[in-house]
């Protein structure tokens, strides 16, 4: 079975809700979740864990700093960002929605 991490809850249901939409569906295509308490734990985990397969982290809370340290790591590992700022208007033209998953 292949794991993936999920930064948080947030205590926000604008946050949480979709998160917990996410999880259900992830659950149901057989990925187990995991919930790291920080940065920290999740950089543990991803050293000690190679079925860890994907980390979906808020990119408001985390940002680069998460994806260079992740990258350290494991420099193929797929991270997800979530995102609910206005983004710049290149996004915007590309078709991104805010508060959208960015891949």
């Amino acid at each position: 079975m292949n794991i993936i991490a999920i930064m948080g809850p947030h205590g926000v249901f604008y946050k949480d809700e979709p998160i917990k939409e996410l999880e259900s569906a992830l659950v149901a295509q057989g990925f187990q979740i995991i919930w790291p308490q920080n940065s920290v734990d999740l950089l543990k985990f991803i050293e000690h864990n190679p079925r860890i397969c994907g980390v979906i982290f808020d990119w408001d809370e985390y940002s680069l700093d998460l994806c260079s340290d992740i990258n350290q790591l494991n420099e193929y590992l797929p991270l997800y960002a979530f995102i609910n700022t206005p983004l710049d208007d290149g996004c915007q033209r590309a078709g991104y929605a805010d508060g959208a998953l960015v891949f």
